[in-house]
């Protein structure tokens, strides 16, 4: 598969993100059959290094948006490095919420961003929960 095609696939499953995390929910097993795990060895997916593929990664794929004022291990980080924890954790920063938003950060004082997110039937997470995502990263 080439470079476009696969950006392509991946921006298609980002917005099929909010449906695969409701079959999730209710108990749907996305594992094919005989299916094998992903593996640092680059034989089997990995890059030799000991890296794991960027599908590995805990925010593969997803659009993700941090609102409200972070509390916890992320509240000493500026705006612009809660972006860049989420972009090296495998997902893409948003400032706005919308149908492919796939995870809300949720900080205290969130507001029209978290309401809109519930609306969507947007995951949302605390910024407790999210740092225990990403702690590999913090």
């Amino acid at each position: 598969m080439g470079a476009e095609k696969a950006k392509l696939m991946l921006e298609e499953l980002a917005e099929l993100r909010p449906l695969i995390d409701k079959l999730i929910a209710a108990g749907v097993n996305m594992t094919e059959p005989g299916a094998v795990a992903m593996s640092a060895d680059p034989a089997v997916g990995g890059d030799g290094a000991g890296n794991a593929p960027a599908a590995a990664l805990p925010l593969a794929g997803m659009a993700v948006v941090a609102t409200g004022t972070m509390t916890g291990r992320p509240q000493e980080l500026s705006r612009n490095q809660v972006n860049e924890l989420i972009e090296r954790a495998g997902g893409k920063a948003s400032s706005s919420v919308s149908a492919k938003t796939a995870l809300l950060v949720a900080g205290e004082k969130a507001g029209s961003k978290r309401a809109k997110a519930e609306d969507l039937g947007v995951r949302i997470v605390t910024c407790e929960e999210f740092a225990e995502m990403v702690a590999a990263f913090l």
